[in-house]
């Protein structure tokens, strides 16, 4: 049977429905709660290096906590999923998954990503933002006091839009960063800024990026994204002009047709997002026909 894709629902699979991992604030508010759950033969601890790798066999592995020693303050506590309490620290060895890479269950994305965002935060945030006093770490984690004035930290998110542009021939504008390697591309993103909704930073990072006028914006959903901590908030939009980018941040973009773009996956002249993020999930539903308002169908 064959049905118009407007008539399938389209969700951020993973990310829509509430959270498998349980952040359990109340467990992390009791340093003894803590310390219970550190010496629990049933706990995991991730480890992930400097750049946010891990390892995927095992995935986690035991605490190896000290009887009578607490958890360290290097360690987070991320929380409970099927009743296992997962912490993650930072590791001087090398690992080598990625979550831009790596096809993760929906349990063990959510332990990824709330491990880098915290360890971020971490590494980037030693001393108070008011004072300049050392912070010392408390929650389990997802706070910190200043030791000099008291102030209390909290893990901060940057949100930012991504955006599927089509025009009304269903082609999809794809653009290369000057950064990445040559071929690759994805859809058009930016961060909000301050004082403007997400609609409207998508109407000014597309004009700003790629000259391209939008209307139709149609709203999909949002993912966490600690790279380093953003927010994604995803959209689909509509445009009719031909679009020229900055030259700056953009090096190249253009429009392609789905034939377009697997005839240039085929013989590797492009290269598109891998791994979980929602810009390939938006390109590749896009190439499926799964998309909200594709103009083709989908066989079910």
């Amino acid at each position: 049977m064959s049905l118009p894709p407007e008539s399938l629902p389209w969700t951020l699979r993973g990310w829509e429905e509430p959270a498998l991992l349980d952040h359990a604030g109340t467990l992390r508010e009791d340093p003894g709660t803590l310390n219970e759950l550190w010496h629990r033969p049933s706990s995991r601890l991730l480890l992930l290096d400097d750049g946010g790798r891990y390892e995927l066999d095992p995935f986690g592995e035991p605490t190896g906590a000290t009887l009578g020693d607490p958890p360290p303050e290097s360690v987070a506590f991320l929380g409970m999923l099927d009743q296992v309490a997962w912490f993650a620290r930072r590791d001087d060895q090398p690992h080598h998954h990625t979550v831009r890479e790596t096809r993760l269950d929906p349990g063990q994305r959510q332990i990824v990503v709330a491990a880098v965002a915290v360890l971020n935060w971490y590494r980037n945030n030693q001393y108070c933002a008011v004072c300049g006093g050392p912070l010392r770490r408390t929650k389990g984690g997802y706070a910190a006091q200043c030791a000099q004035c008291g102030r209390e930290a909290f893990p901060r998110t940057d949100p930012a839009i991504i955006c599927g542009v089509r025009d009304t021939d269903d082609r999809l504008y794809l653009a290369h960063q000057s950064s990445w390697e040559p071929g690759r591309v994805s859809i058009l993103a930016g961060f909000i800024e301050a004082g403007e909704s997400a609609e409207q930073a998508v109407h000014r990072e597309i004009r700003e990026e790629a000259d391209l006028r939008v209307f139709g914006l149609q709203y999909l959903g949002s993912q966490p994204w600690p790279m380093p901590r953003s927010l994604m908030f995803s959209y689909l939009a509509t445009s009719s002009d031909a679009g020229r980018v900055d030259g700056d941040e953009l090096s190249w973009g253009a429009w392609f047709s789905r034939e377009e773009v697997r005839a240039s996956l085929a013989d590797r002249t492009l290269s598109l997002p891998a791994g979980s993020s929602v810009g390939h999930r938006i390109i590749f539903d896009w190439l499926a026909g799964r998309l909200p308002g594709s103009l083709g169908h989908v066989e079910l």
